[in-house]
């Protein structure tokens, strides 16, 4: 579809909105926006553009192309509209997409971030790699950026509910796990949104499976595999990593631990054994790579006590793993906002080495409930007052653990305000503690 002199509405100002206004007006196209937040969009400088204050049926119709935000749920009344009408609707990833030559994705309840910034490092040892996507870095602006980059980007599920025609090079859903259930309704329909990811692949295309899992590539594209327990293409084999025959690296020489993150580090080799980096380049990348912040990321010890931020953890599966990496007696902290997760299944599974629960915001009731006097559990209204009872409580040696298993959303505007709100507690006890 060509865009010049096209009317095309973006729904939903968030920074992929606003990255793809410039993508627009940049292929000369007459660009409409809306935004249900209609003091938010007013707040918006965006030149050479038209504001719609509300939008009905009769004004749908004079659109040629629709993008919206991934918050805009696929039963919206606008989208409803523009099926009606046959306009085309786009995500914002899906429409990017179109103007990309050399894409890479990667999917999964967790993982995702770790991946594709591993597969970015490697990538980068012979090509030039930008990770993009559903880290605040649309794939709009990296299309708008060098167009000789590979393009790794992360894609949400809510990402997925609107592409029908997105066709990476290489794809992978890294695991499935309840999560995102209040807009998916199932987990059956979380589980088809996520495989849509594979659904354009061509002969020449890969599909990336991690064979410990129960999650199935296309039958039409190239595989490649990886596993802690079957024969694959990249897998565990006394305490190394290996492609085919030949090592790549030691388990104890990467600086991202626990089993969850061997899974994410093998499916990247994955990705840099298609594009032909040498083994020395991937196992470089692997052993200088350090983890992202707020996922099970070490804040120090205070008075004593280990801190550790783990704000990015926001469903069950994830804080598992992550009480599963940590050693020793753990104060956990949880809470958040509703995502209508099962909470029973986190405290069946739940490390016994966990002496103390926290919970805390919208769902706090919920968790003591789940709960059902397993685990020692007590209520806090905020994070604050969760942190400052964490710490009355904690002996030496413990470690106070942000695990989440929420959304941010009843008190941040997202996991990294969050991780920051926790961080900014452990430096002000820190202060404190030297006071003394």
């Amino acid at each position: 579809m060509k865009y010049k002199n096209k009317n095309v509405l973006v729904y939903g100002m968030s920074v992929s909105g606003e990255w793809v206004t410039k993508l627009l007006l940049k292929l000369r196209a007459n660009v409409f926006l809306y935004d249900d937040d209609i003091e938010m969009l007013r707040t918006k400088n965006m030149c050479n553009c038209f504001f719609v204050n509300v939008v009905n049926e009769t004004l749908i119709q004079e659109f040629d192309a629709i993008i919206v935000s991934p918050a805009i749920e696929k039963d919206n009344q606008v989208i409803a509209w523009a099926n009606k009408y046959g306009i085309k609707v786009f995500s914002e990833l899906e429409f990017s997409a179109q103007f990309c030559k050399k894409l890479v994705a990667v999917t999964g309840t967790n993982g995702k971030t770790t991946t594709v910034e591993l597969i970015t490092a490697i990538l980068n040892k012979k090509y030039k790699a930008v990770a993009c996507g559903n880290i605040g870095y649309p794939l709009a602006r990296a299309v708008l950026g060098k167009r000789s980059t590979i393009k790794v980007a992360e894609v949400s599920s809510f990402m997925l509910e609107h592409c029908q025609t997105f066709s990476p090079h290489v794809a992978t859903v890294l695991n499935i796990e309840a999560d995102h259930i209040i807009r998916h309704k199932t987990m059956e329909e979380y589980t088809k949104t996520k495989l849509n990811i594979f659904k354009n692949l061509k002969t020449t295309d890969y599909a990336v499976v991690n064979l410990d899992n129960n999650v199935h590539a296309p039958l039409d594209c190239l595989t490649l595999t990886y596993s802690y327990s079957h024969m694959a293409d990249v897998r565990v084999k006394e305490g190394s990593i290996y492609l085919h025959n030949e090592k790549v690296i030691d388990l104890n020489e990467l600086k991202i631990k626990g089993k969850h993150n061997v899974y994410n580090v093998m499916c990247a080799i994955c990705y840099g054994y298609i594009y032909k980096v040498k083994i020395e380049d991937i196992r470089n990348a692997l052993i200088n790579f350090v983890p992202a912040s707020h996922r099970i990321e070490n804040l120090g010890q205070v008075n004593n006590i280990n801190f550790v931020n783990d704000s990015k953890s926001t469903n069950i599966a994830s804080t598992l793993a992550s009480t599963n990496t940590i050693k020793g007696s753990i104060i956990l902290l949880l809470g958040g906002s509703k995502k209508g997760l099962d909470y029973k299944k986190l405290f069946d599974k739940l490390n016994k080495r966990v002496t103390q629960v926290v919970a805390f915001g919208d769902i706090a009731q919920d968790l003591i409930n789940a709960n059902m006097e397993r685990f020692k559990i007590h209520k806090s209204k905020n994070l604050s007052s969760a942190f400052d009872f964490a710490v009355s409580v904690a002996k030496q040696n413990d470690t106070i653990l942000l695990s989440p298993a929420s959304a941010s959303y009843d008190e941040f505007n997202n996991y990294v305000e969050r991780g920051k709100a926790f961080e900014q507690k452990v430096r002000n006890y820190e202060a404190k503690t030297k006071q003394k």
